[in-house]
């Protein structure tokens, strides 16, 4: 049985469709992951996969913003949307895995971490994580 090839691409949304006449001849790729949290993403994903191909839904979005997925494709289809919070696991133990690996110095957490801020200025961490201006928020509390 012939072997085949794997890649893994990261590309701009500008890119998308250019890279699946590239990579897959039009039909489309087998995964592709949300990790943006918006209904415009997840509707790139699913165009972007093969039929019966699996989007893998990473990022949270609004309780208000909605999927323009219908029934008729999801049937006609056979893709697959699954969710993935904190990669399904329970959280304690993967915090806890992320945790030994960033002690084994194989996870790089630091440069997640975009701002720190005091227990005092919380509402400016909160401000941070409305606005989208800060990846990730450290509080002070010692």
């Amino acid at each position: 049985m012939p072997s085949r090839s794997v890649s893994s691409e990261a590309i701009a949304p500008e890119e998308l469709e250019a890279a699946k006449q590239c990579l897959t001849g039009g039909f489309g790729f087998d995964y592709a992951f949300e990790a943006v949290g918006k209904p415009v993403t997840l509707r790139a994903a699913y165009d972007a996969t093969r039929l019966g191909g699996t989007v893998c839904l990473v990022g949270a979005a609004a309780r208000t913003d909605l999927p323009d997925i219908n029934m008729t494709e999801l049937v006609m289809n056979e893709k697959k949307v699954l969710p993935s919070f904190y990669g399904g696991d329970d959280v304690r133990r993967t915090y806890a895995k992320i945790i030994a690996l960033w002690r084994a110095g194989r996870v790089d957490l630091e440069s997640m971490i975009t701002h720190h801020v005091p227990l005092t200025d919380i509402n400016e961490a909160i401000r941070h994580m409305h606005t989208g201006e800060a990846l990730r928020t450290v509080i002070d509390i010692a």
